[in-house]
């Protein structure tokens, strides 16, 4: 009598694992499948076509940020109007030279990490046309001003005033 008892609580405590297990999948389950975020604005669920310059410029920036160190601020991006890769860098010299050098360390960095994933991956030759780097620095407005731009290869420094909003 007393080993029929222990078989009937041995049988009962594997009946009650089991329904803990599945309630434990039920719920995991009614979470899954009841956190659905609901977009509020239909655009968001526009397509979207990602571009190669999209893959390059992510690219670009994962390389600048390691190995040139940039902050999680700086802004790498396909511009689409303009067929170019375009990085928006904040740094903390106002000085046009040291900015310049700055810059040229960035290039650097591209030419080593990203002109041959280019050309690897996509069968595209990077030139200084399809890129722009404009350095800006932190003003104490608390809008950031640019110093200096490398376009097609070349510098460009804004005019006086250019950076001014009237």
């Amino acid at each position: 009598m007393i080993e029929r008892n222990n078989d009937h609580q041995a049988a009962r405590a594997r009946g009650s694992s089991r329904i803990t297990i599945l309630l434990g999948i039920a719920a995991a389950l009614s979470l899954a499948t009841s956190s659905t975020a609901w977009a509020h604005n239909p655009k968001l669920g526009s397509p979207y076509v990602y571009m190669i310059g999209d893959d390059i410029a992510g690219r670009m920036r994962g390389i600048l940020r390691v190995v040139a160190g940039l902050e999680e601020t700086t802004l790498v991006y396909y511009d689409r109007e303009n067929h170019n890769i375009v990085a928006e860098i904040i740094g903390g010299t106002d000085k046009v030279e040291e900015a310049k050098r700055e810059i040229a360390a960035f290039v650097d960095a591209i030419q080593q990490g990203v002109v041959g994933y280019a050309k690897k991956r996509h069968k595209i030759d990077l030139t200084d046309k399809d890129i722009t780097l404009i350095y800006y620095v932190d003003s104490d407005q608390g809008t950031p001003e640019e110093v200096v731009r490398r376009e097609e290869g070349r510098f460009v420094v804004p005019k006086e005033g250019e950076n001014d909003k009237e």
